[in-house]
């Protein structure tokens, strides 16, 4: 009588088979996570991006005299006493004098607007591969009469 110690063609092609589909549902989920953080690691930093860019806003408007007088928009440019804010392709740049400062990327509109003594920003970050922009607004009241 003889003994097989060994595993049967059969066998193996299974056992293949199983292993192989692990494999394939394992690495669908880590790529289906890698694909959601990005887009997650995307957005944040395009929301901290915006929000810099309005606390630097902020902060100039608070440490100018006369911010009534002071503030000024032309077309999609912000003025603020002697500061320059514009958007150029992807980033927003702020100049004071000789110097400009590049405040964030990611950033898809940039729209300064007067009205009846506020200064309303709207900033549009790009949204991650076609998403719609990410969108924030804030007033900042510049006094006057």
């Amino acid at each position: 009588m003889q003994k097989n110690k060994g595993f049967t063609l059969l066998e193996c092609l299974i056992t293949l088979s199983l292993v192989s589909i692990v494999i394939v549902i394992a690495l669908n989920i880590y790529l289906t996570g890698y694909k959601l953080y990005r887009r997650q690691e995307y957005k944040t930093e395009v929301e901290e991006n915006i929000r810099v860019i309005l606390n630097r806003i902020s902060e100039t408007l608070r440490r100018t005299d006369h911010p009534a007088e002071m503030v000024s928009v032309s077309g999609k440019m912000l003025i603020i006493g002697s500061a320059r804010y514009y958007l150029t392709s992807d980033s927003l740049q702020e100049r004071i004098g000789q110097g400009t400062n590049n405040l964030g990327r990611y950033i898809h509109s940039f729209d300064p607007c007067l009205e009846n003594n506020c200064l309303i920003v709207r900033i549009a970050g790009m949204g991650f591969q076609g998403e719609p922009p990410f969108v924030v607004e804030q007033i900042f009241y510049i006094g006057g009469e």
